[in-house]
């Protein structure tokens, strides 16, 4: 039908013209066939894979789905798993919003979309933030990249790991802006839950996607995916993308009432075949999705452990310090004073005997318990003079450690704040020896960074010790100082 109705059009304008009509025919004929040509190859390049996936976002059902479980290219919705990861950074305060980071060179040479950064140029977290999430800048997604990982490449095992922790499966990431690389792939289905974490993780930034446009250094950003926001009653977010092997991608969320729905287009043809699919599948989830008044939380993902890939397993002792040799037998019909005991076990751990105790973060095996245990410079041992048991209980005791003079110092905040909305936590794990300690937050330094880290005084040395072995068995940065006068 397209052909013919060219041929009649170009019939039309033939009778106009005064050259031979012959020549005009045979040139028009081949123009038509050629457009018809184009348009009709099934190779066109208006051709993608296609999937969609829609989402209760309260319960997280799915309503809907179309080859929902098909990886394809996610072209810029990648950049929505930079910015979860970067939120995160600065809510953990590793980032700062205000803080200014160098532009790379690899940064600068990543194609369009780009907001044009100069090699060197000082960009804040925040402006960074705003041209990835608003101008789908892939330049500015690849520095924070970069910030958080030290390199893309890191990045992009940090992002897939974090993937596979929220249970997108099929997804994996080689970059963190979402230009087509082999092997960065995902689905809609797993772009719906990276969504959904979006808007229930950080709901303090899920704002900043539902903008029509931002300033970033002196510029006015327009937001890619306006013409949605403007078309689509309750619509506030989330993230276009667009390559030429992924087509017109584009991850939706929107609320009307107390409905939240999520949905994913994966291969439209162009933005209005988009946006009328989106459209449609926004109306469907609504439909179908259920009223929801509560407070709404997804189960905390350990970003930490993610980022440094480390495995720890659940109740393993890293540290140990060497205990004291038991006694064979024990003689005594008297009545136990546990008090006693618990001072005794302290002076024991505190004398001579034993030395002197250090944390080793890479001490796989305990040392040798020794044969005998001399206290207090006598030949007296536990299990070879049963008759003298009550004197070294004694003697223990009037040597035992009550000089409160050390201290420890916990973990390594870049923020005065953070230190503090972790004191209160750390102090919670070891009640019997941090209890009655004093604490405050005191200033350091670790890997050439000004820290704030909490500061437990007035311990024993044996009270320190083993606060700080059950800190760093929990994976918490632990040091023990001595106080002078």
């Amino acid at each position: 039908m397209f052909w013919i109705s060219c041929c009649l059009m170009y019939e039309h304008e033939i009778k106009n013209f005064k050259y031979p009509v012959s020549q005009l025919k045979h040139r028009f004929f081949f123009v038509a066939l050629a457009i018809g040509y184009l348009l009709s190859s099934p190779t066109s390049a208006l051709s993608y894979q296609f999937a969609t996936f829609v989402m209760d976002a309260n319960s997280g059902k799915e309503l809907y789905s179309q080859n929902a479980r098909t990886k394809l290219h996610p072209a810029s919705l990648t950049k929505m798993m930079t910015l979860y990861l970067t939120f995160n950074e600065v809510e953990n305060g590793n980032l700062r919003l205000d803080q200014r980071v160098s532009i790379s060179r690899n940064a600068t040479r990543e194609p369009p979309s780009k907001f044009g950064y100069k090699i060197g140029q000082k960009v804040s977290i925040r402006f960074l933030i705003r041209a990835a999430a608003i101008r789908s800048a892939n330049d500015a997604a690849t520095a924070l990249g970069e910030v958080i990982s030290g390199s893309e490449v890191e990045f992009a095992k940090y992002m897939t790991r974090t993937a596979r922790a929220m249970g997108m499966k099929s997804t994996s990431f080689r970059n963190a802006n979402g230009l087509t690389a082999s092997g960065h792939l995902s689905t809609a289905h797993d772009m719906a839950i990276l969504g959904q974490r979006l808007l229930y993780d950080f709901p303090e930034y899920f704002h900043l996607f539902g903008r029509s446009s931002v300033v970033s250094l002196g510029r006015t950003l327009y937001n890619t995916n306006r013409k949605f926001l403007a078309s689509y009653s309750g619509a506030d977010g989330i993230k276009t993308g667009f390559t030429s092997a992924a087509g017109y991608n584009l991850a939706a969320s929107a609320k009307r009432g107390d409905k939240r729905v999520i949905a994913v287009v994966f291969g439209s043809g162009s933005v209005r075949l988009r946006t009328k699919r989106m459209t449609e599948l926004l109306d469907i989830g609504f439909a179908k999705s259920k009223n929801f008044t509560g407070t709404k939380t997804l189960s905390a993902i350990n970003l930490t452990q993610i980022k440094n890939n480390t495995k720890l397993a659940s109740g393993a002792v890293f540290i140990s310090s060497p205990p004291p040799s038991r006694p064979i037998k024990v003689s005594n019909n008297a009545i136990v004073d546990v008090k006693k005991i618990n001072e005794m076990i302290e002076g024991i751990l505190t004398s001579d005997a034993v030395g002197n105790i250090f944390l080793k973060e890479n001490q796989n095996t305990p040392l040798r318990r020794p044969e005998t245990l001399t206290l207090g410079g006598n030949d007296n041992h536990f299990g070879s003079n049963k008759e003298n048991m009550e004197s070294i209980l004694l003697e223990v005791l009037e040597t035992a450690d009550v000089n409160r003079s050390f201290s420890i110092l916990v973990g390594a905040y870049f923020t005065d704040f953070n230190a503090k909305k972790d004191l209160a936590r750390l102090a919670l794990t070891d009640l019997d020896t941090l209890g009655g300690t004093d604490r405050s937050i005191t200033t350091g330094t670790v890997d050439q960074k000004k820290v704030f880290r909490v500061t437990f005084t007035g311990l024993k040395k044996s009270d320190a010790l083993k606060a700080c072995q059950r800190l760093i068995a929990r994976n918490e940065l632990c040091e023990i100082a001595e106080q002078t006068n």
